[in-house]
Parts: structure tokens; sequence; C-alpha cells
């Protein structure tokens, strides 16, 4: 497949209804859905977004099967043969139907008795993905409304920090500041739970910044600033080393001509400003102000090549990993994530690394081993798992507990869920789409839609995979997907004789 040319009105053809629906849909669900907080602010946010969620989705639904069911009629030929990824996102929803079934606890495994994380829920996931990836292609104003949603969001997060209350998410005189001490867990933007928003945040940064890698576009970088304060601010180890990761991996992978150098520097110069922001440092600003000088000097020499480019970088990417692996192994730690890892380095595992996630996958061990093949019902874990923290916070004098109805691991999740059956079928769905991704990679988007996801995968390994963040997974996994070529281009402004892409074959 050759490179897209964005002024060759060849490649393109008029959308159909279908395809103006999905627009508006995706549209919705990455504009209006993250900045959606109901009225009882945190309260009750993540039931607010499960409504939004099901009204959204299932108007959407209604219409494309409205127009569908027409067409079909009209003309038999209407009706295609599902992808290797269609196939395999129908055979996850299948496998969670008979799951729960199957399950003692059917009647709960419908809404699911954690966070609405049940079998309708998944539903709505499979349709998202099957709905966006027959329909819908990758569009410059999809990006626009995601980078608009995800910038307002972080905005509302950066006032909190610094304990404002805007739009009144939090009750009372509750603060961003008083959590793990008036409250348990914390929250922030209009997403909620900080483990969300980074799951959210560790799909839409590296997209954001891998399309500007690949295509340009400054405004690309706005949602950079808030989204790097916020994130370095108030984010998790996982969402950090979900980050980490896919810079190793988007390094040798996007990073193929001088040009792409140059927009990674300039994207390094944002992050870094970010960082000297939320660290109130001077070095972060320094280093920052050294890689803008380097990518505004002129280019000079002769061109060089791309498979050097690629060579150099992942060279630099392995070295980085070999050298981070003997630092985490020799150094003598005494605490934080660097001590634990390198604990596990050396064989040992305690209950109490990563904030207790690994009593939390221990004890979710044990369930899925109780149902191996199908699991307990989608969103069942809750009733199964017995775990309970509690803190004493000396500046209250109170004790804060909190009950786990997460395996704090999406893939942990699916299996005991769903068991072996449907854990398989969920990886069988990213491995097709990894394998559409390596097939589509010279369309100048997917390369930095993949990565994204890959990141919003690695990050999905400490994640709580709600209703709240997963729609923004399974609808750029249904834009990876999409059977025809995207028509992104890095100017808000579409090309006066660009139409729509055509089919991929």
């Amino acid at each position: 497949m050759r490179r897209m040319n964005w002024n060759d009105s060849k490649n393109f053809q008029c959308c159909d209804a279908r395809e103006r629906i999905t627009d508006l849909y995706l549209i919705t669900m990455l504009l209006v859905f993250p900045l959606f907080f109901g009225f009882s602010g945190y309260r009750n946010i993540t039931f607010s977004k499960y409504v939004f969620l099901l009204g959204a989705t299932g108007l959407w639904g209604a219409l494309l099967a409205a127009d569908g069911l027409r067409r079909a009629i009209c003309d038999r030929k209407a009706l295609r043969r599902p992808s290797a990824a269609q196939t395999a996102a129908m055979a996850f929803l299948g496998v969670s139907a008979l799951s729960a079934l199957c399950s003692p606890w059917r009647m709960e495994s419908f809404l699911g008795a954690g966070r609405y994380d049940g079998l309708l829920t998944t539903t709505a996931y499979v349709l998202i993905f099957l709905g966006v990836s027959r329909y819908a292609r990758l569009k410059t104003v999809h990006i626009a409304a995601f980078a608009a949603g995800v910038t307002l969001c972080c905005a509302v997060g950066v006032l909190q920090i610094y304990d404002w209350n805007p739009l009144g998410l939090f009750p009372g005189m509750l603060r961003y500041s008083d959590a793990g001490v008036r409250y348990s867990a914390a929250f922030l933007g209009t997403i909620g739970n900080t483990n969300l928003l980074d799951a959210v945040l560790c799909v839409a940064l590296p997209l954001f910044f891998g399309l500007y890698i690949c295509c340009g576009g400054t405004w690309l970088l706005l949602p950079l600033l808030p989204g790097g304060f916020v994130e370095l601010r108030a984010g998790g180890d996982g969402a950090l080393t979900a980050f980490v990761c896919w810079m190793l991996a988007a390094a040798p992978l996007l990073l193929n001509s001088p040009e792409r150098v140059r927009r990674a520097l300039h994207g390094a110069a944002v992050l870094l400003l970010s960082a000297a922001w939320a660290y109130e440092a001077v070095l972060p600003l320094a280093a920052g102000a050294v890689v803008l000088t380097l990518s505004l000097l002129p280019q000079q020499g002769q061109r060089i090549r791309a498979q050097t480019l690629r060579r150099t970088f992942l060279l630099l990417s392995a070295a980085a990993v070999f050298g981070a692996a003997a630092l985490l192994y020799f150094y003598p730690w005494e605490g934080g994530t660097a001590y634990e890892v390198q604990q596990v380095l050396h064989g040992q595992l305690a209950d109490e690394f990563g904030s207790s996630r690994i009593r939390i996958w221990r004890a979710c061990l044990v369930l899925a081993a109780e149902r191996p093949l199908l699991g307990g019902g989608p969103g069942t874990l809750a009733l199964r798992l017995n775990i309970e923290f509690s803190r004493y916070v000396a500046e209250t004098g109170e004790t804060l507990h909190t009950y786990v109805d997460n395996a704090h691991n999406i893939y942990l999740g699916y299996l005991v869920n769903c068991g072996a059956l449907g854990l398989a079928a969920y990886l069988g769905l990213l491995t097709c789409a990894g394998r559409t991704a390596a097939r589509r990679w010279r369309a100048e988007p997917i390369p930095a839609l993949a990565l994204a996801l890959l990141c919003g995968s690695i990050h999905g390994l400490f994640g709580l995979g709600l209703c709240i963040s997963e729609p923004f997974f399974y609808l750029l996994l249904g834009l990876l997907c999409a059977g025809k070529t995207p028509a992104f281009a890095p100017t808000l402004r579409r090309p006066a004789d660009a139409a729509e892409g055509q089919e991929i074959t």
C-alpha cells in the first residue's frame, strides 16, 4: 500500500449516512463523554458516565441497525464478511455471554456487582468496536474533538491540584488535597478516579504526540502541557511505566527522518516544560530549553537514511533498557517503586508491593483457579473477593476503609470473570488488531494510533478497566481496525478536493 497523499482526490469517496452517524457518535464520545459528570459531581460520576455511555451507544446502534436493515433488504451485497478482529470481538462477547449464563451469580453478572462492569457493559464495548471498525475511519475532526476533551478535562484537574473546586465536583468542603486524609482514593478532572484518568491519558497523550511526530500539526501539542502536568503531579507509577515503554518503542518505530526527530524534540520540550511546572524545578526547564534549541538548529549535510535512524534509535532504546535494568538491580535503593522492582528482580515478592496490588493479584489467581474455564461471570469479582484495607489517619483521628472490588489488572480481571476462554478471546482481539496495524503501517496515522493503544494496553496491567475509561480504548481500537484509509491531515482545515478515504484491501 502506497503512502497516503492527502491532496489526491482519487483516494477519496463520498461517505454514506452510516459513516456520518458514526462520525457524530465519535465526536460525542471523544469530546462530550470525557467532560460529562452528571449532576452530583464525584458522588455518582460512575453511574452518570455509565448512563451516558449506554444512551449514546444505544441510540447510535439503533440508527445504524435501521439503516443497515434497509440496505440489506435492498442489496444483499451490502452485508460484508467480518474481519479477523471483528470475529475475535464477537467471540469475546459470545464467551462473556456464555460465562454469564453459566454463572452462579447470573442476575448480578448482567449489570455487574462491582462498578457497572457486567455483561451489558461488555456488550457496549464490543458494539463500539464493531460499529466503528465497520463504518468509520480516522479523521482530523475525531482527533480534534478528543484533544479538546482531554485538554479541558486536564485544565479542570490543574485547578483542582491548586485546591480549587471548579464545577463543584468535590462535595462540600472537600478538595483534592484531602485525598488519603479525609477520603480514600483520589479524584481529578472530569474523569474521576486518578487511576481511570491515567488510563485515558495513557492513550491520549501518546496519540497526540505520535500524530505530531508522524504528520505535524502544532495544535496536537496543546494537550501535552496540562496533561503532562496532571500526570506527573497525580499519576500512578503504572501510568509512568506505560509512558516509558511507549517512548522506548516509539523512538525506533517513528523517528525515521530528520523532520520527525525535529518534531519529537518539540514534543519533548513541551513535556519538559510540564515537568518543570509540576515539580517547580529549574532543571527540567533548562533541559527543555536545550532540547528546543536543538530542534531549531538548521539541518546540514546529506539527508540521513531512514534505516540508519531506525538502527540508531533501536540501539539507544536497547541501551536504555539494559542500563535501567542494571541500575534497578544493583543500586541500593531504600524505598519507593524502584526498591520494589529491585526486590522483584531479586526474587522477593511481598504483598504490599505495587500499593498492595500483589496481594490483590494473588487472591484473584486463587479465584481464577476455582472456575478456570468460564470464570464467575462478567462483573462478579466483587462478590467473590474479600479484601479490605484500613489506615489510621493521625490528622483527623479517623480510620479510612477501602473495600476491593476490582482486580487492578484488566487481563487478570477477565481471567477471573470470564475464565481462560474469555481472556484468550480478548487477547485474540488485541493480536488481530496488532496484525492489522502491521499490514497498514505505511499509512501515516496508523503507527501513532497503534503505539498509543500499546501504551494503554501496558497500563491495563495496573488499571481498573471501568466504563469511564475503557470506551476510549475501544473507540480508538475500532479506528485502528477500520476497513478504510484514514482521512487525517495535520491541518484542522480539510483540503477542498479531499472527501473521504477508500476501503483498504
